[in-house]
């Protein structure tokens, strides 16, 4: 199938390759087919680009990079909607927000992007019963884990 998008332009994806949202992106609602389009070269992020709309894409990012004990409980009801048994199973993002200011990129990691691959099932879900943020700043992350950095050599050292 062809696509025409703002981003890359036109674009041939396998009909084989669109993910269905059984649940919407928030504030998208409207929208419920996607493919996913690597990031830059040499990057960690990965495009989630509307099928319905050549316009509307979200940039994914891994939340384990930066909270690698990112977890994400689901119950019954939600792994047979994305037909799967354990959230193993499932590929789990992040939507990443980019601004200029290179401080205030950030990531909601309280409502992750979950795909099925195998089915080309996704839903964006929320943890309501999770501490994570809904504006996590990946500057203050990097920061953060610098200073553990610099803590564990001074261990190291002494």
């Amino acid at each position: 199938m062809q696509l025409r998008t703002t981003r890359f332009g036109e674009l041939e994806v396998a009909e084989t390759s669109v993910i269905t949202f059984t649940q919407p992106i928030i504030g998208f609602q409207e929208y419920r087919r996607f493919v996913l389009l690597p990031g830059p070269a040499d990057s960690a992020v990965t495009w989630l680009q509307s099928t319905e709309s050549g316009e509307l894409a979200f940039l994914l990012m891994n939340p384990r990079d930066v909270a690698p004990d990112y977890r994400v409980p689901l119950g019954q009801h939600e792994l047979a909607e994305l037909a799967v048994n354990t959230a193993d199973e499932l590929s789990i993002f992040t939507i990443l927000v980019v601004s200029d200011d290179v401080a205030k990129i950030r990531t909601n990691l309280k409502a992750p992007v979950l795909i099925n691959s195998k089915q080309r099932l996704g839903k964006q879900t929320v943890l309501e019963r999770s501490d994570y943020p809904i504006q996590f700043f990946l500057a203050q992350a990097r920061e953060a884990a610098a200073a553990r950095e610099e803590v564990s050599h001074a261990r190291t050292d002494a």
